[in-house]
């Protein structure tokens, strides 16, 4: 990003733009998959353990950022100026524009496969219900296939053009340069909560929280690296696996 030509980094973010909007697009689709395959799977109690999963995933998002609140309102004062401000604000439009672009949303996505997942589980084995649960399975198969073989190899593509285009306008730089605390906070809370949230889930499922975290580190990495929790999904689905 430094010293490789414009119109060549704008090559390479076109590309890694590119892979980020066929990302937004296959995210719907494999959220339809395996949330409604999962769903589908569970032969009773569907509704129930989906709004618990709700639920829990809800009330732990208010409690990281509740968190998050007090400890920024609490610390970063400390860390960062008006200028400093000013200095990230200034690199805001230099980021370089891909020639091309598309878009998807990926809300309807979760809706739907909230809606068939119920459904399929408590119409499966029933006088309908089974052909769905066939042709969604083999659905959830190809984007498996599309997962393993396009997703997760061309991440690192992704990471190299979101990395060139934040040296390229600077962003780096200014960031790294000025709010280096800031990003160290953060860490240090994402490795807090990171470890609060495993080990309650190893004490409840019986497994060696040690365990669970080192499984999750290529998730975490992809995570930080990105700064896209939709990159970041089909490298948690190998996590989840392991």
């Amino acid at each position: 990003g430094q010293f490789l030509p414009e119109g060549f980094c704008r090559f390479v973010v076109t590309l890694s733009s590119f892979f980020s909007q066929f990302l937004s697009f296959i995210i719907p689709l494999m959220i339809l998959a395996y949330v409604t395959m999962g769903i589908a799977n569970l032969k009773s109690g569907a509704g129930r353990l989906l709004l618990i999963t709700v639920a829990l995933a809800y009330c732990s998002t208010l409690i990281a950022g509740s968190a998050s609140f007090f400890v920024s309102d609490t610390l970063f004062p400390h860390f960062m100026s008006a200028d400093a401000l000013d200095r990230i604000a200034a690199t805001a439009g230099n980021s370089l524009e891909p020639y091309f672009s598309l878009e998807m949303n990926t809300l309807s996505a979760v809706v739907l496969s909230f809606v068939l997942g119920l459904c399929m589980s408590s119409l499966r084995g029933r006088t309908i219900g089974d052909t769905l649960y066939n042709g969604v399975s083999d659905f959830s198969g190809i984007i498996d296939c599309v997962l393993h073989n396009v997703i997760i190899p061309l991440l690192p593509l992704y990471i190299c053009g979101t990395f060139t285009d934040m040296t390229k306008s600077g962003k780096t730089f200014a960031i790294l340069g000025i709010l280096w605390k800031v990003f160290i906070v953060v860490i240090i809370m994402h490795l807090i909560c990171i470890c609060i949230q495993f080990v309650i889930a190893g004490l409840i499922s019986r497994k060696n929280p040690l365990t669970l975290i080192r499984n999750q580190i290529p998730g975490y990495a992809t995570a930080l690296g990105t700064q896209s929790s939709a990159a970041t999904i089909p490298v948690n689905l190998q996590c989840a696996e392991a």
